[in-house]
């Protein structure tokens, strides 16, 4: 998203920052992935939807940047 104004950006990425519920689920996401990787599987079911490293590598970085942003 661009911003017109500096003003904007506080708001443009409280709206497009990833919720504690999102952040939740993707921690989820990652136990159940690293735990059927233990167990030799590549892709699973996950509330739902079919996943994989990709996604949790993914889900990974979006926790990054959370933690990240949170200590700012």
């Amino acid at each position: 998203m661009m911003a017109i104004h500096p003003s904007h950006v506080p708001v443009i990425n409280e709206v497009f920052s990833p919720g504690a519920e999102e952040l939740a689920r993707y921690r989820r996401m990652i136990a159940a992935v690293e735990e059927a990787q233990a167990r030799g599987a590549g892709a699973i079911t996950f509330e739902g939807d079919m996943v994989d490293e990709a996604m949790a590598a993914r889900a990974r970085a979006v926790l990054r940047d959370a933690d990240r942003d949170r200590r700012r």
